[in-house]
């Protein structure tokens, strides 16, 4: 999340003195309309846990393979998502400095999408406008315009093989650790906020998915690309590698290229009562320096698992993180950014994340619930580097009549986290912060259409 271009407000956010976007990469949640590589394994879902009620093959959590079953002609559907939300910062600061809480109702999203599906080729495109709300407003630099901000989400074709293979070229997501996401919370875990959830990258991956068996592998010559935003490397919809803006204190300035990344998970149990699988993930690729022009190098290696019994459900992810950035002066941090603002990382440490979630069983009054409860953690390597945190406690609301109406509420108390109170965003994943819990409270309200 990076900020924007005006130097006076940049030092300002930084100070704390204005509302800065803690939060603003977390406007990348929605279910439902996922579409990366949309699969009969993991369909789209009108709720976030899936039910064990289903079919089998429903049971998985990932996008991994093309659609499945549809005529030779081909299908083109087109849709989107346009979202409101309501953020309620209980640690927020005046111009003064002095702590207050802060309320805002904002446009949030909109989002246009297109796919395309046969037997033999898939692709889909979706296209995001950010802007015109508190974090895209004058305070942070922006003249406050809905769609100010915009940049692609994914953007590939592919090709099936057979039923189970097939290829996916362009704009995709990154087979690694839990996908498409660690959890259920709209922010989603400190995971996405690190670079490490729902990360989508140029490349080209191979994917074979069997109802108990499936892995992924994938090679990405470059990250997703920098599109419109005000930010110098950042107005890009996951979180990436880039070159730090002004704002942010022992910036560095890099970029991730030749990834190679594979996945692999095993359902040791799957029936209509409950699922249970394991899997492993790796992510080698290199770093490269503007200011010295050597590469260095990063390497990442995940365990997860995940299951459902009757309406419960869990997901769990451990990651080692080793980022060797070759900086001119410090490798202890490198600078990541998303949405348009950038902020700091600690590159070596351990990265953790649970999630329990209950599917309530008979609607709410109108709604079908999800409730969800999960914690991640960011624990670094260096001693004097305060670990980041956070606990989530929330809901996903569906409406039952209209399954494309979901709303999420959630409250996320953190700590050295980014998106959860004023002074942590810029170092609170690398030395930390103010190092102290704080708290939030965000509403996210989406129709997807």
């Amino acid at each position: 999340m990076t900020a924007n271009g005006l130097a006076a407000a940049l030092v300002a956010c930084a100070a704390g003195v204005m509302l800065c976007p803690s939060g603003a990469a977390a406007q990348a949640r929605g279910p439902v309309e996922v579409d990366a590589e949309p699969s009969q394994v993991n369909r789209e879902q009108p709720v976030a846990v899936p039910d064990p009620r289903d079919a089998p093959d429903s049971l998985s959590n990932f996008d991994l393979g093309p659609p499945k079953g549809k005529t030779n002609t081909g299908t083109f559907t087109f849709g989107g998502a346009i979202r409101a939300r309501y953020d309620w910062r209980f640690d927020d600061a005046s111009r003064g400095g002095v702590r207050k809480a802060r309320e805002n109702f904002d446009f949030d999203t909109l989002a246009l999408k297109a796919a395309y599906d046969s037997d033999t080729i898939f692709g889909a495109a979706q296209y995001r406008f950010y802007g015109g709300s508190s974090i895209y407003g004058p305070r942070n630099g922006y003249r406050g315009n809905p769609g100010e901000v915009h940049f692609p989400m994914f953007a590939y074709i592919g090709y099936k093989f057979t039923p189970e293979d097939s290829i996916t070229v362009g704009l995709n997501q990154s087979p690694f650790g839990l996908t498409p996401y660690y959890g259920t919370s709209f922010l989603e875990t400190l995971g996405f906020a690190m670079g490490l959830e729902e990360v989508y990258n140029f490349g080209v991956k191979f994917s074979h998915v069997e109802p108990d068996f499936n892995y992924q592998v994938g090679f990405y010559p470059g990250a997703n690309p920098n599109a419109f935003g005000l930010s110098l490397d950042s107005a890009r919809y996951s979180t990436n590698i880039v070159r730090a803006d002004p704002y942010v204190t022992n910036g560095t300035s890099n970029a991730e290229q030749n990834m190679f990344i594979g996945r692999a998970e095993y359902f040791v149990l799957k029936n209509d009562t409950a699922s249970l699988a394991f899997g492993a993930s790796i992510w080698h690729s290199d770093i490269y320096n503007f200011d010295t022009r050597q590469t260095g190098t990063k390497q990442l290696e995940g365990l997860h698992a995940l299951g459902t019994y009757g309406p419960w459900g869990f997901k769990a992810i451990y990651v080692r993180q080793d980022i060797d950035p070759k900086n001119p002066f410090r490798n202890d941090l490198i600078t990541i950014g998303g949405f348009d603002f950038s902020y700091n990382l600690a590159t070596r440490g351990n990265f953790v994340s649970g999630e329990v979630t209950y599917k309530v069983p008979d609607p709410i009054g109108p709604f079908t619930v999800v409730p969800f409860v999960g914690y991640s953690a960011f624990y670094k390597d260096k001693a004097a580097f305060r670990a980041s945190e956070r606990f989530t406690l929330g809901g996903a609301w569906t409406l039952t009549a209209d399954p494309n109406l979901i709303i999420y509420t959630e409250a996320a108390i953190g700590r050295n986290d980014p998106y959860v109170g004023v002074g942590e965003f810029n170092n609170g994943l690398a030395q930390g912060g103010e190092n102290r819990w704080k708290s939030r409270f965000i509403m996210n309200i989406g129709y997807y259409f």
